[in-house]
């Protein structure tokens, strides 16, 4: 089977599906593409313009929360990451689709480039980190006290979306969320996680 997954690198979403990807130990080639490179390239790929896209023979998936769930499908029996039950695939789901739609998306940078065009590049960075730890804290309540993990006892999506979009405040230059970095914190000590998360 031919994947082919192409990214850029300061792409949140993109990690996401890389560290799936890594930890269902589902082989792929991994094709980046640079700002510099013509706009239209990429748009013959995914005319959406966002990353990432995949590419699994041929046939071409975007939006990183679609690409997962096809992997969950296409291999069941591959480390599942969604859940083992209807009511566990729901949880996760939920924290999934609260970090893609009410974190991460009002602060992407082309929704910021149209409602904020004013804004210098600093400003625009200072207020997407202090967005995502806003809408994070308000996350915090449906997170899982217990195991460590977002949700649950077993490490999921839902582990992947919350830690990727941490990351993604830090480097915006906010300060460390006492709960996040405990949870990131857990998440690294194990080895077959930390050995997936994509590194950048």
């Amino acid at each position: 089977m031919d994947i082919v997954l192409y990214t850029s690198e300061r792409a949140n979403s993109s990690h996401r599906v890389e560290w799936a990807l890594n930890y269902k130990k589902i082989p792929y080639r991994r094709i980046v593409i640079s700002p510099e490179q013509p706009a239209a390239d990429y748009l013959a790929i995914n005319p959406l313009g966002f990353f990432p896209s995949v590419s699994v023979n041929g046939f071409l998936i975007s939006e990183s929360m679609a690409i997962l769930e096809y992997f969950e499908e296409r291999f069941p029996d591959v480390v599942p990451l969604l859940g083992s039950s209807a009511n566990e695939r729901a949880l996760v789901r939920r924290i999934c689709h609260y970090v893609d739609s009410m974190v991460h998306s009002p602060q992407n940078r082309t929704a910021l480039n149209f409602f904020r065009p004013e804004l210098t590049e600093s400003e625009r960075k200072q207020l997407r980190g202090e967005w995502i730890l806003n809408r994070l804290n308000v996350l915090s309540s449906l997170m899982c006290r217990e195991s460590g993990f977002a949700t649950g006892c077993k490490f999921s999506l839902a582990d992947i979306f919350v830690a990727c979009i941490y990351k993604k405040a830090l480097q915006h230059g906010v300060a460390e969320h006492e709960f996040y970095h405990t949870h990131l914190h857990w998440l690294r000590r194990n080895e077959n996680i930390s050995l997936a998360e994509p590194v950048r």
